[in-house]
């Protein structure tokens, strides 16, 4: 998935049910076994190499394709947050997000006239599902999906639901700041989350939020970015213009999966402060933290314990 994926796990009081606390060899398994899970997801959402993604995308402008259910299920999702971010995140993005693939390479981003080209191949509303058939068409020759802005998080929850189907209790996955945590009954207390301060040279936080159950995920203009002409670049696509938007620093959301706080994130980057926050209003099932480009944070119904020295804005 181009990230790295870490897990931890505490023995004792760490499992449900009948079965007897593990030992930390038990553990190991139990995390090795979370870790095949990841691996068995990439295989089925990559764009990398041979996939039942790509074999999709290779079929468009041609009949459906009948794909796994689980593909057809996590499409089926995606397209939902498409229709609920007006199309700022789009899963058939991939055909501009190609272009910016390369331009990551390069370190030069794409021509005006490159993203025209390809934005006609941008339109979610086009997908076209045959739930009987568990089968997707992509009507169009060149369009592609891309699953980049969700399967990380999907990977995330799969491993927790493994971890989870073993016994285990007290953990947490970390998909590249991609979290699912889990604190059950008898741990001394939840997990707690460091919000970054994506203007904090020394890596203090912007805040704190615990987490007895569920998922927070990060993104931001900090981690995966390149710099041309003085403008940064990063990696998140607001799919309607073809371009990055330079006006939101970092977005944190908790939701009860993995999956949904990934996309609330990307959705919320992609639309800018404004429409992001209007979007994660609408949100019922999720809750989230702006800090736009200028230091200015704006939350969105999610409990925190505030940073050291960050009374009004991340940049203070």
């Amino acid at each position: 998935m181009g990230s790295p994926f870490t897990i931890s796990a505490y023995p004792g009081d760490a499992c449900a049910g009948p079965r007897a606390p593990y030992k930390e060899a038990g553990l190991e398994s139990a995390i090795l076994t979370a870790y095949c899970e990841i691996e068995r997801v990439e295989a089925l959402l990559t764009d990398f190499r041979d996939s039942p993604l790509n074999a999709l995308n290779a079929a468009a402008g041609g009949g459906p394709v009948k794909v796994p259910p689980e593909l057809f299920e996590l499409v089926d999702f995606s397209l939902g947050i498409c229709r609920d971010s007006s199309g700022a995140f789009d899963i058939t993005f991939s055909a501009v997000g190609m272009l910016w693939r390369e331009a990551f390479r390069t370190g030069i981003p794409p021509s005006d006239a490159a993203i025209e080209r390809a934005l006609p191949l941008v339109d979610y509303s086009r997908v076209e599902l045959d739930r009987s058939a568990a089968a997707i068409r992509l009507p169009e020759k060149g369009m592609r999906i891309g699953l980049g802005s969700i399967g990380k998080g999907y990977g995330v929850d799969r491993a927790y639901k493994v971890l989870r189907d073993l016994g285990v209790e007290n953990f947490c996955v970390n998909g590249a700041g991609d979290l699912r945590l889990s604190s059950g009954a008898g741990a001394p207390r939840p997990w707690r989350v460091a919000i970054k301060n994506p203007f904090a040279a020394d890596e203090r936080a912007a805040g704190y939020i615990e987490v007895r159950r569920g998922a927070v995920v990060t993104s931001g203009d900090y981690e995966r970015y390149f710099i041309h002409q003085e403008r940064k670049y990063h990696h998140i696509i607001d799919a309607r213009s073809g371009w990055v938007r330079s006006d939101i620093a970092a977005v944190t959301v908790a939701a009860s999966t993995a999956c949904l706080a990934n996309a609330c994130t990307i959705s919320t980057m992609a639309l800018g402060p404004g429409e992001g926050l209007a979007f994660l209003k609408r949100r019922r099932d999720a809750s989230g933290i702006i800090i736009t480009s200028e230091g200015e944070v704006v939350n969105c119904g999610m409990k925190t314990s505030q940073g050291k020295g960050i009374p009004n804005a991340a940049k203070s």
